[in-house]
């Protein structure tokens, strides 16, 4: 048989198959030739000082998705579903900056049927991606952004922390309505608890001005006092004094909307007279708490330190009256000790 006519199929075959591969690099994007911004959201980065609204939203599967609403108001950041109690002004200044400031290390893919394996599918159908929108006063969209999974490679993210530090993450990103997918560094905060976004502090005044602690109310009332600077009249002062620098709610509602009726009072009296008041009521898994101030007389007290500290008992009445604020119910050992509890520490 003629070689040349055995060939003939073979090389018709080739053909083929290198115009298919011509026609499929004239057609179809390469997956990551295109060359990344310095700035992954350049436009948001010269326009987010005119933010006045952040909005979150995390997917939580079959149930949907959960979302945390941050409104600024009368220059301070609130959260409009919890009544517009403060916002952490902190950490969501720390977001809207950590937004103009990441980086894009470069282009992933074009094609939608991968971005679920990115993670960066939108919540609301049944993806992963957790999003980030940021408003103007007049309803202006300046940034709508999807945070899927963080880059997986342990290499890569020995690599990160030795050049960029332990702070800095990769993650997958790509703007809502964009198809293009991006690897971008950065910083951002993406805690799904409401707990992290509020104004956590709650008023302690200074510790070491504290001179006793009374809890519960009737027969059952007892006392934790200061024998020393460094000593307490119960063997768990010391621990509790500790465990309550720490405390923080967990949520916060409207005062009208729990039953105070029971609660037991938790009152810190201070060297200068300033008097706080924390009633408790405990639940089967929470502590819902309300706070007051107030002042009792202070022998030898001048008028100056006397109206300083009615000034302070004042702010502490404007800042937390008609709240009532959220503590896990493992907290019962703070804000509603037995004495024997105490004694026991």
């Amino acid at each position: 048989m003629d070689v040349l006519q055995m060939m003939r199929p073979l090389v018709a075959l080739t053909a083929v198959s290198l115009g298919l591969a011509i026609f499929a690099g004239l057609t179809d994007r390469k997956v990551n030739d295109v060359k990344p911004p310095e700035i992954l959201l350049a436009d948001y980065a010269t326009s987010f000082g005119d933010a006045t609204r952040l909005d979150m939203t995390f997917a939580a599967g079959i149930s949907g998705t959960r979302g945390i609403r941050i409104e600024l108001q009368n220059g301070k950041w609130v959260l409009p579903e919890r009544g517009n109690y403060p916002a952490n002004q902190e950490l969501v200044t720390e977001t809207l900056l950590a937004l103009a400031d990441l980086k894009a290390v470069e282009a992933r893919t074009q094609k939608p049927k991968w971005h679920r394996a990115l993670g960066l599918v939108v919540p609301e159908d049944l993806g992963r991606a957790m999003r980030f929108k940021v408003r103007t006063q007049d309803g202006t969209v300046l940034t709508s952004l999807l945070l899927g999974n963080e880059q997986e490679s342990e290499a890569e993210a020995k690599q990160d922390v030795k050049t960029y530090g332990p702070e800095l993450r990769q993650f997958y990103a790509r703007q809502e309505g964009d198809n293009q997918t991006w690897l971008a560094r950065g910083r951002l905060p993406r805690n799904p608890n409401v707990a992290a976004w509020l104004d956590s502090a709650l008023p302690r005044y200074e510790l070491e001005q504290l001179k006793a602690v009374s809890f519960g109310k009737g027969a059952q009332k007892f006392k934790l006092l200061r024998v020393t600077p460094v000593s307490w009249s119960m063997g768990g002062g010391d621990t509790w004094v500790s465990d309550f620098k720490g405390l923080k709610p967990d949520d916060v509602s409207l005062e009208d909307s729990i039953n105070f009726e029971t609660a037991q009072p938790m009152v810190l009296r201070y060297a200068n007279g300033l008097v706080i008041t924390y009633e408790n009521v405990g639940a089967a898994t929470v502590i819902w708490t309300r706070i007051s101030a107030s002042v009792e007389t202070v022998r030898g007290q001048n008028k100056t330190a006397r109206d300083e500290v009615r000034s302070l008992a004042a702010d502490i009445n404007a800042r937390y009256k008609g709240w009532a604020l959220r503590f896990s119910a493992d907290r019962a050992p703070i804000l509603l000790p037995s004495q024997a509890m105490l004694e026991g520490r």
